[in-house]
Protein backbone atom coordinates (compact mmCIF):
# COMPACT_ATOMS: atom_id res chain seq x y z
CA UNK A 1 0.00 0.00 0.00
CA UNK A 2 1.49 3.32 -1.11
CA UNK A 3 0.80 6.80 0.24
CA UNK A 4 1.86 8.97 -2.67
CA UNK A 5 1.53 12.16 -0.62
CA UNK A 6 -0.21 13.23 2.55
CA UNK A 7 -1.21 16.42 4.39
CA UNK A 8 -0.28 14.82 7.73
CA UNK A 9 3.04 14.81 9.62
CA UNK A 10 2.86 11.08 10.37
CA UNK A 11 1.19 7.99 8.95
CA UNK A 12 0.51 6.34 12.32
CA UNK A 13 -3.26 6.23 11.75
CA UNK A 14 -2.93 4.61 8.33
CA UNK A 15 -0.46 2.04 9.64
CA UNK A 16 -2.76 1.19 12.52
CA UNK A 17 -5.84 0.76 10.28
CA UNK A 18 -4.11 -1.10 7.46
CA UNK A 19 -1.92 -3.16 9.76
CA UNK A 20 -5.06 -4.94 10.90
CA UNK A 21 -5.50 -6.38 7.41
CA UNK A 22 -1.83 -7.19 6.94
CA UNK A 23 -1.03 -4.35 4.54
CA UNK A 24 2.43 -2.77 4.52
CA UNK A 25 2.40 1.00 4.24
CA UNK A 26 5.04 2.87 2.24
CA UNK A 27 4.90 6.65 2.37
CA UNK A 28 6.39 9.01 -0.20
CA UNK A 29 6.22 12.68 -1.19
CA UNK A 30 5.25 12.43 -4.85
CA UNK A 31 4.66 15.62 -6.77
CA UNK A 32 4.98 14.62 -10.42
CA UNK A 33 3.62 11.90 -12.67
CA UNK A 34 7.07 10.35 -12.78
CA UNK A 35 7.25 10.24 -8.97
CA UNK A 36 3.94 8.40 -8.73
CA UNK A 37 4.76 5.94 -11.52
CA UNK A 38 8.07 5.08 -9.90
CA UNK A 39 6.71 4.63 -6.37
CA UNK A 40 3.25 3.15 -7.00
CA UNK A 41 3.73 0.89 -10.02
CA UNK A 42 3.46 -2.31 -7.91
CA UNK A 43 1.03 -0.96 -5.28
CA UNK A 44 -2.15 -2.88 -4.47
CA UNK A 45 -3.68 0.32 -3.14
CA UNK A 46 -2.93 4.04 -3.18
CA UNK A 47 -3.73 6.83 -0.74
CA UNK A 48 -3.24 10.28 -2.21
CA UNK A 49 -3.75 13.96 -1.55
CA UNK A 50 -2.60 16.21 -4.41
CA UNK A 51 -0.35 13.88 -6.42
CA UNK A 52 -1.35 13.69 -10.11
CA UNK A 53 -3.00 10.37 -10.93
CA UNK A 54 -3.47 11.06 -14.61
CA UNK A 55 -4.34 8.58 -17.34
CA UNK A 56 -0.63 8.17 -17.99
CA UNK A 57 -0.01 7.32 -14.33
CA UNK A 58 -3.01 5.01 -14.00
CA UNK A 59 -2.03 3.10 -17.15
CA UNK A 60 1.33 2.32 -15.50
CA UNK A 61 -0.23 0.73 -12.39
CA UNK A 62 0.11 -3.05 -12.50
CA UNK A 63 -1.75 -4.28 -9.41
CA UNK A 64 -3.79 -1.40 -8.00
CA UNK A 65 -7.33 -2.27 -6.86
CA UNK A 66 -8.27 0.94 -5.06
CA UNK A 67 -7.30 4.59 -4.88
CA UNK A 68 -8.51 6.56 -1.87
CA UNK A 69 -8.39 10.35 -1.77
CA UNK A 70 -7.68 12.38 1.36
CA UNK A 71 -10.74 14.59 1.06
CA UNK A 72 -13.88 15.16 -0.95
CA UNK A 73 -12.49 16.46 -4.24
CA UNK A 74 -10.62 14.21 -6.65
CA UNK A 75 -9.82 16.54 -9.54
CA UNK A 76 -6.21 15.30 -9.42
CA UNK A 77 -7.39 11.82 -10.47
CA UNK A 78 -8.56 10.70 -13.91
CA UNK A 79 -11.66 8.84 -12.77
CA UNK A 80 -12.52 7.61 -16.27
CA UNK A 81 -9.08 6.04 -16.64
CA UNK A 82 -9.36 4.44 -13.21
CA UNK A 83 -12.79 2.99 -14.00
CA UNK A 84 -11.57 1.59 -17.31
CA UNK A 85 -8.83 -0.24 -15.43
CA UNK A 86 -11.29 -1.57 -12.85
CA UNK A 87 -9.81 0.54 -10.06
CA UNK A 88 -12.29 1.75 -7.47
CA UNK A 89 -11.92 5.36 -6.39
CA UNK A 90 -13.01 6.34 -2.88
CA UNK A 91 -13.12 9.67 -1.11
CA UNK A 92 -14.06 11.00 2.32
CA UNK A 93 -17.21 13.02 1.63
CA UNK A 94 -18.36 13.64 5.18
CA UNK A 95 -15.21 14.24 7.20
CA UNK A 96 -15.57 18.04 7.17
CA UNK A 97 -19.27 18.73 6.78
CA UNK A 98 -19.85 20.53 10.07
CA UNK A 99 -16.53 22.39 9.98
CA UNK A 100 -17.09 23.87 6.51
CA UNK A 101 -20.66 24.81 7.39
CA UNK A 102 -19.44 26.57 10.55
CA UNK A 103 -16.68 28.38 8.65
CA UNK A 104 -19.10 29.45 5.91
CA UNK A 105 -21.52 31.01 8.37
CA UNK A 106 -18.59 32.67 10.12
CA UNK A 107 -17.47 34.23 6.84
CA UNK A 108 -21.00 35.39 6.06
CA UNK A 109 -21.27 37.10 9.44
CA UNK A 110 -17.80 38.59 9.08
CA UNK A 111 -18.73 40.12 5.74
CA UNK A 112 -22.16 41.39 6.74
CA UNK A 113 -20.98 42.80 10.08
CA UNK A 114 -17.62 44.01 8.62
CA UNK A 115 -15.76 42.35 11.49
CA UNK A 116 -12.26 42.14 9.92
CA UNK A 117 -12.19 45.80 9.01
CA UNK A 118 -13.60 46.92 12.37
CA UNK A 119 -11.01 44.76 14.14
CA UNK A 120 -8.07 46.24 12.22
CA UNK A 121 -9.31 49.79 12.81
CA UNK A 122 -9.90 49.30 16.52
CA UNK A 123 -6.58 47.52 17.10
CA UNK A 124 -4.95 50.42 15.28
CA UNK A 125 -6.19 52.87 17.90
CA UNK A 126 -9.47 54.09 16.42
CA UNK A 127 -12.75 53.92 18.35
CA UNK A 128 -15.21 54.96 15.70
CA UNK A 129 -18.19 52.75 14.91
CA UNK A 130 -19.73 55.33 12.59
CA UNK A 131 -16.85 54.90 10.17
CA UNK A 132 -18.30 51.53 9.17
CA UNK A 133 -21.84 52.63 8.32
CA UNK A 134 -23.92 51.21 6.77
CA UNK A 135 -24.03 47.79 8.41
CA UNK A 136 -27.01 45.56 7.72
CA UNK A 137 -28.60 42.78 9.73
CA UNK A 138 -29.30 39.31 8.35
CA UNK A 139 -33.00 39.19 9.22
CA UNK A 140 -35.04 39.14 6.02
CA UNK A 141 -32.11 38.78 3.66
CA UNK A 142 -32.05 36.16 0.90
CA UNK A 143 -29.19 33.65 1.07
CA UNK A 144 -28.47 31.64 -2.07
CA UNK A 145 -26.74 28.28 -1.69
CA UNK A 146 -25.12 26.88 -4.84
CA UNK A 147 -24.79 23.14 -4.29
CA UNK A 148 -27.22 21.53 -1.87
CA UNK A 149 -25.32 18.45 -0.78
CA UNK A 150 -24.21 17.61 2.75
CA UNK A 151 -22.46 20.93 3.38
CA UNK A 152 -25.03 23.12 1.67
CA UNK A 153 -27.78 21.53 3.77
CA UNK A 154 -25.83 22.10 6.99
CA UNK A 155 -25.30 25.75 6.05
CA UNK A 156 -29.06 26.10 5.49
CA UNK A 157 -29.78 24.49 8.85
CA UNK A 158 -27.50 26.92 10.66
CA UNK A 159 -28.88 29.96 8.85
CA UNK A 160 -32.48 29.20 9.80
CA UNK A 161 -31.79 30.78 13.18
CA UNK A 162 -31.12 34.14 11.50
CA UNK A 163 -34.61 34.30 9.96
CA UNK A 164 -33.34 34.59 6.40
CA UNK A 165 -34.98 33.43 3.21
CA UNK A 166 -32.91 30.52 1.90
CA UNK A 167 -32.86 29.56 -1.78
CA UNK A 168 -30.76 26.84 -3.40
CA UNK A 169 -29.53 25.73 -6.81
CA UNK A 170 -28.54 22.12 -7.38
CA UNK A 171 -29.44 20.35 -10.63
CA UNK A 172 -28.74 16.96 -9.01
CA UNK A 173 -31.06 17.33 -6.04
CA UNK A 174 -34.85 16.98 -6.61
CA UNK A 175 -36.82 20.17 -5.98
CA UNK A 176 -39.18 18.26 -3.71
CA UNK A 177 -36.30 17.29 -1.42
CA UNK A 178 -35.06 20.90 -1.22
CA UNK A 179 -38.56 22.11 -0.40
CA UNK A 180 -38.97 19.54 2.36
CA UNK A 181 -36.05 21.23 4.11
CA UNK A 182 -37.87 24.59 3.98
CA UNK A 183 -35.58 25.89 1.23
CA UNK A 184 -36.77 27.31 -2.08
CA UNK A 185 -35.24 25.72 -5.21
CA UNK A 186 -34.27 28.20 -7.92
CA UNK A 187 -32.47 28.16 -11.25
CA UNK A 188 -28.93 29.51 -11.04
CA UNK A 189 -29.64 32.83 -12.78
CA UNK A 190 -32.66 33.48 -10.58
CA UNK A 191 -30.65 32.75 -7.45
CA UNK A 192 -27.87 35.11 -8.55
CA UNK A 193 -30.37 37.90 -9.21
CA UNK A 194 -32.33 37.51 -5.98
CA UNK A 195 -29.79 36.70 -3.25
CA UNK A 196 -27.94 39.29 -1.20
CA UNK A 197 -25.63 36.57 0.13
CA UNK A 198 -24.38 33.77 -2.14
CA UNK A 199 -22.35 30.81 -0.91
CA UNK A 200 -20.79 28.08 -3.05
CA UNK A 201 -20.80 24.39 -2.04
CA UNK A 202 -20.61 22.39 -5.24
CA UNK A 203 -17.90 19.98 -6.35
CA UNK A 204 -15.33 21.03 -8.94
CA UNK A 205 -15.98 19.24 -12.23
CA UNK A 206 -15.61 20.21 -15.86
CA UNK A 207 -19.22 21.33 -15.65
CA UNK A 208 -18.68 23.59 -12.63
CA UNK A 209 -15.25 25.02 -13.50
CA UNK A 210 -15.77 28.80 -13.72
CA UNK A 211 -19.46 28.27 -13.03
CA UNK A 212 -19.36 31.81 -11.65
CA UNK A 213 -17.81 34.02 -14.29
CA UNK A 214 -18.19 37.57 -15.54
CA UNK A 215 -21.71 37.00 -16.83
CA UNK A 216 -22.90 35.50 -13.54
CA UNK A 217 -21.24 38.18 -11.42
CA UNK A 218 -22.99 40.89 -13.42
CA UNK A 219 -26.33 39.26 -12.63
CA UNK A 220 -25.79 39.72 -8.88
CA UNK A 221 -26.97 42.68 -6.84
CA UNK A 222 -24.41 45.43 -6.30
CA UNK A 223 -24.96 44.88 -2.57
CA UNK A 224 -24.32 41.12 -2.82
CA UNK A 225 -21.55 39.30 -0.99
CA UNK A 226 -20.06 36.05 -2.31
CA UNK A 227 -18.57 33.24 -0.18
CA UNK A 228 -16.57 30.30 -1.52
CA UNK A 229 -15.43 27.47 0.75
CA UNK A 230 -15.64 24.76 -1.92
CA UNK A 231 -13.04 24.85 -4.73
CA UNK A 232 -11.27 27.93 -6.03
CA UNK A 233 -11.78 27.22 -9.73
CA UNK A 234 -15.57 27.22 -9.42
CA UNK A 235 -15.25 31.01 -9.55
CA UNK A 236 -13.33 32.70 -12.35
CA UNK A 237 -10.81 34.58 -10.21
CA UNK A 238 -10.01 37.25 -12.82
CA UNK A 239 -13.70 37.96 -13.28
CA UNK A 240 -14.18 38.14 -9.51
CA UNK A 241 -11.37 40.69 -9.25
CA UNK A 242 -13.09 42.85 -11.88
CA UNK A 243 -16.42 42.50 -10.10
CA UNK A 244 -15.00 43.58 -6.74
CA UNK A 245 -12.82 46.32 -8.21
CA UNK A 246 -15.60 47.81 -10.32
CA UNK A 247 -18.42 47.48 -7.79
CA UNK A 248 -20.48 44.83 -9.57
CA UNK A 249 -20.78 43.16 -6.17
CA UNK A 250 -20.04 44.42 -2.69
CA UNK A 251 -17.56 41.97 -1.15
CA UNK A 252 -16.30 38.39 -1.10
CA UNK A 253 -14.93 35.88 1.41
CA UNK A 254 -12.78 33.09 0.03
CA UNK A 255 -11.32 30.06 1.76
CA UNK A 256 -10.12 28.67 -1.58
CA UNK A 257 -8.34 30.14 -4.60
CA UNK A 258 -7.60 28.90 -8.09
CA UNK A 259 -3.90 28.75 -7.22
CA UNK A 260 -2.91 27.76 -3.69
CA UNK A 261 -0.93 29.23 -2.15
CA UNK A 262 -1.42 32.41 -4.18
CA UNK A 263 1.49 34.38 -5.57
CA UNK A 264 2.63 37.43 -3.62
CA UNK A 265 1.25 39.72 -6.33
CA UNK A 266 -2.22 38.11 -6.52
CA UNK A 267 -4.53 41.07 -7.27
CA UNK A 268 -7.40 39.80 -5.12
CA UNK A 269 -5.25 40.01 -2.00
CA UNK A 270 -4.77 43.73 -2.54
CA UNK A 271 -8.48 44.55 -2.50
CA UNK A 272 -10.03 45.92 0.69
CA UNK A 273 -13.40 44.24 0.15
CA UNK A 274 -12.09 40.67 0.28
CA UNK A 275 -11.54 38.27 3.18
CA UNK A 276 -9.21 35.35 2.45
CA UNK A 277 -8.54 32.38 4.72
CA UNK A 278 -5.92 29.71 3.86
CA UNK A 279 -8.11 26.73 2.86
CA UNK A 280 -8.82 26.06 6.51
CA UNK A 281 -12.59 25.60 6.49
CA UNK A 282 -12.18 21.82 6.61
CA UNK A 283 -10.07 21.81 9.75
CA UNK A 284 -10.79 20.90 13.33
CA UNK A 285 -8.97 18.41 15.51
CA UNK A 286 -11.80 15.92 14.97
CA UNK A 287 -12.04 16.42 11.22
CA UNK A 288 -8.28 15.98 10.77
CA UNK A 289 -8.45 12.60 12.46
CA UNK A 290 -11.48 11.61 10.38
CA UNK A 291 -9.70 12.68 7.20
CA UNK A 292 -6.76 10.44 7.98
CA UNK A 293 -8.81 7.45 9.07
CA UNK A 294 -11.70 7.29 6.55
CA UNK A 295 -9.62 6.76 3.36
CA UNK A 296 -7.45 4.17 5.11
CA UNK A 297 -10.57 2.29 6.19
CA UNK A 298 -11.87 2.37 2.63
CA UNK A 299 -8.64 0.82 1.38
CA UNK A 300 -8.85 -1.86 4.08
CA UNK A 301 -12.41 -2.72 3.03
CA UNK A 302 -11.53 -3.17 -0.62
CA UNK A 303 -8.40 -5.19 0.11
CA UNK A 304 -10.43 -7.59 2.26
CA UNK A 305 -13.26 -7.96 -0.24
CA UNK A 306 -15.77 -5.68 1.47
CA UNK A 307 -17.81 -3.04 -0.30
CA UNK A 308 -16.40 0.48 0.29
CA UNK A 309 -18.73 3.01 1.90
CA UNK A 310 -17.76 5.99 -0.25
CA UNK A 311 -17.14 4.84 -3.84
CA UNK A 312 -16.93 7.58 -6.45
CA UNK A 313 -17.35 5.11 -9.34
CA UNK A 314 -19.77 2.55 -7.84
CA UNK A 315 -20.79 1.27 -11.26
CA UNK A 316 -17.62 -0.84 -11.41
CA UNK A 317 -18.04 -2.42 -7.97
CA UNK A 318 -19.48 -5.75 -9.21
CA UNK A 319 -16.45 -6.19 -11.47
CA UNK A 320 -14.09 -5.50 -8.58
CA UNK A 321 -15.94 -7.86 -6.27
CA UNK A 322 -15.56 -10.60 -8.88
CA UNK A 323 -11.80 -10.09 -8.98
CA UNK A 324 -11.21 -10.13 -5.23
Amino acid sequence: MVITDSPFPTDDVEREVLGRVGAEVHRFHCKSEEDVMEKAEEADAILCDLAPLTRKVISSLKKTRVIAEYGIGYDNIDIKAASERGIILCNAPDFLTYEVADHTVSLILALVRKIPWIYVSTKGGEWNWEKFKPIQNLDGKTVGIIGFGRIGRQVAERLEAFKVRIVAYDPYVPSEFIQRLKVEPLALDALLREAEIITVHTALTEGTRHLIGERELKLMKKSAVLVNAARGAIIDQRALYKALKNGWINAAALDVLEKEPPSADEPLLKLENVIVTPHIAWYSEKSALRLQRIPAEEVARVLTGERPRHPVNPEILPKITDKI
